[in-house]
């Protein structure tokens, strides 16, 4: 006995027939396993829909590039396009601008009307009280024990610099009384590498180089260094400062220069005797 089949078991029995099961095997009431079944199954040509109006030359992976991404980027916002602007909305002119400001009642436009400046040479003159005839110095400068400070004059070239730091550390020695356990010894020179010869005539910047340099050096005394001038070119510029200055309030003593004690040692009784009436009187 053979029956006909609904369209979805007919097309479930094409299916087993393609697997390799060749019968319906279908068991009810009145129906034994010899029972023949039969079905239609309607399978389209071309199971695919083809858009016959899309362009013959696109392809399909033109049409996959042009569908958006499902990465993140598909997340992003879509930028606003940017509105086209004519060249003259772009740049206005320049002549139209007080057209444009005076359109606009709240606004005031005044006149204004070009600045002149005019170059005008600063000429500093150096303070006629600040006067010296010193106008090139070399000196060696010893501090002693956060106490004493020696300057002294030396050649602008010479070859006893070992000898006259050990002079001075004898003749400190001497006259703290104490082993010197702290010193430091360093050199002054005006105008030393500057080649400009406007610094020649320029005493009060000598003076303001001598006053820092001293400042320098006894920064770290914890009272009122005693001061040794030794040289006539450092005794002199030193007289020459202003009175305010405070190389001039110092204990001084005045004696020759290291160089000249080194060479002539009959000098060092009398300056000896110097250092000793000026520091203990």
């Amino acid at each position: 006995m053979s029956r006909e089949l609904p369209p979805q078991q007919a097309f479930q029995t094409h299916c087993l027939a393609q697997m390799g099961v060749v019968s319906w095997l279908s068991i009810e009431k009145n129906e034994s396993v010899t029972d023949s079944v039969s079905g239609t199954v309607f399978m389209p040509v071309q199971p695919w829909p083809i858009d016959m109006d899309a362009p013959s030359n696109s392809s399909f992976a033109d049409s996959y590039r042009d569908q958006p991404s499902a990465g993140f980027r598909s997340a992003e916002p879509v930028p606003a396009p940017m509105p086209k602007l004519s060249p003259e909305e772009k740049e206005p002119l320049v002549h139209n601008l007080r057209e444009q400001l005076n359109a606009g009642p709240e606004i005031i436009v005044e006149d204004l009307q070009p600045i002149e400046e005019l170059a005008v040479d600063i000429v500093v003159e150096p303070d006629p009280t600040l006067n010296t005839q010193i106008t090139r110095l070399n000196i060696h400068a010893y501090a002693l024990s956060n106490k004493l400070l020696i300057l002294s004059d030396v050649p602008q070239v010479f070859s006893q610099a070992e000898d006259i730091e050990r002079l001075a550390l004898k003749m400190g020695q001497a006259l703290l009384k104490q082993p010197i356990d702290e010193w430091q010894g360093s050199a002054f020179s005006w105008p030393g590498q500057l080649r400009n010869p406007y610094f020649l005539n320029r005493t009060d910047w000598l003076f303001g180089a001598l006053e820092s340099y001293v400042g320098r050096l006894v920064k770290d005394f914890p009272d009122t260094p005693w001061l040794v001038l030794a040289g006539a070119q450092i005794t002199q510029l030193v007289e020459d400062l202003p009175p305010e200055s405070l190389l001039k309030q110092y204990p001084t003593a005045h004696i020759v220069s290291l160089s000249e004690l080194y060479r002539i040692p009959e000098l060092r009784k009398d300056a000896w005797q110097a250092m000793q009436s000026s520091f203990f009187r």
